[in-house]
């Protein structure tokens, strides 16, 4: 057994993770009640990259005996010149388990790595079990874990984040504002935190600020069509047409957008195009509206109205029938 130990860590210096891995893994067959080969294991597994086998092992081997797993985890921090490598282990396990949307092993891997005694791996782990909650669809949940993150850190942005998008699935754009704020007050430039921000503006009707928001978020980021999608509905919203029509038209101009995208986009061009009594404009828009989604009803209906102020009364029945359709499938 000794012999599988040493061997392996002479792998594990000259940084030959798979070879010390097959070294440690003979000692654990023979040894499959000691807890130092899992650790071991571990630690090769670590090195590797493989979050998930290097938290099921660690886990494997603090279940046997936590006295003898510290021993082991003590004598290759020393080893390796590492730092907190339960914490790490189990906290990216935790990530990597739920990037997978392993979402229960990956419960199971935050609750140890919440164990910590350092307060911001502590916050840490906390505002990545409310992540996992978050995924799981159960944000009351998620809320008490972000909370205590904050109140073991209060320079935690990722925590105030994660609250903002809380509260925007629960319908609150007033709470998810105010954590968001908080957020951009730390990181003025996070893409996240602005994004969230203008789109909890834009439902509460506050159309300034959420321009506002938008337009920093999209000088965060190369073509970014929801981004430039939702400015162009704030513009429309405060009746701004003009501004409207000039984001529709970056929206067109991106090199890649799918087709929902896009027909959304020309049914902003079309409305733009309307309400400035460009007419025949906006049915040419409305139009390709219709060849890039043909199952968006919308575009039948702003078509009727388009032909109906340019008085083409048969062409404005034959769209009103098309949305009555449309509507009905």
């Amino acid at each position: 057994m000794k012999q599988y130990k040493l061997s392996g860590d002479l792998f594990i210096k000259s940084e030959e993770y798979k070879k010390a891995a097959t070294e440690y893994r003979k000692w654990a067959n023979i040894e499959p009640e000691n807890s130092k080969p899992f650790v071991s294991l571990s630690v090769a597994y670590y090195l590797q990259e493989d979050y998930k086998k290097a938290a099921e092992h660690l886990k494997k081997a603090f279940e046997t005996d936590t006295v003898l797993s510290k021993e082991a985890v003590d004598f290759y921090e020393e080893l390796l010149s590492m730092d907190n490598y339960t914490w790490n282990t189990f906290y990216n396990g935790a990530e990597a388990f739920m990037k997978e949307n392993q979402l229960a092993a990956a419960l199971k891997l935050i609750e140890e790595a919440e164990k910590v005694n350092n307060k911001e791996n502590k916050a840490m782990s906390f505002v990545l079990h409310g992540k996992i909650y978050i995924a799981k669809e159960e944000e009351n949940k998620a809320l008490p874990y972000l909370l205590k993150a904050i109140e073991l850190n209060t320079d935690n942005v990722n925590a105030y984040i994660y609250l903002g998008e809380v509260y925007s699935n629960l319908g609150k754009p007033s709470e998810a504002i105010t954590y968001l704020k908080k957020a951009i007050a730390i990181d003025t430039e996070n893409f996240t935190a602005c994004k969230l921000l203008g789109e909890n503006y834009l439902e509460a009707k506050k159309y300034d600020l959420a321009i506002e928001m938008f337009e920093k978020a999209s000088s965060l980021t190369d073509s970014n069509s929801t981004i430039l999608y939702n400015l162009a509905h704030a513009y429309l919203q405060k009746e701004d047409y003009f501004r409207t029509k000039n984001v529709a038209e970056k929206i067109l101009d991106l090199p890649e957008i799918d087709s929902v995208t896009k027909a959304e986009a020309y049914i902003l061009l079309g409305i733009s195009c309307f309400y400035t009594e460009k007419y025949n404009e906006s049915i040419e828009a409305l139009k390709r509206a219709i060849e890039a989604d043909p199952g968006n009803c919308d575009s039948y209906q702003l078509l009727a109205h388009s032909y109906n102020k340019i008085e083409k009364d048969s062409l404005s029945k034959e769209f009103s029938k098309k949305w009555e359709d449309c509507v009905a499938k």
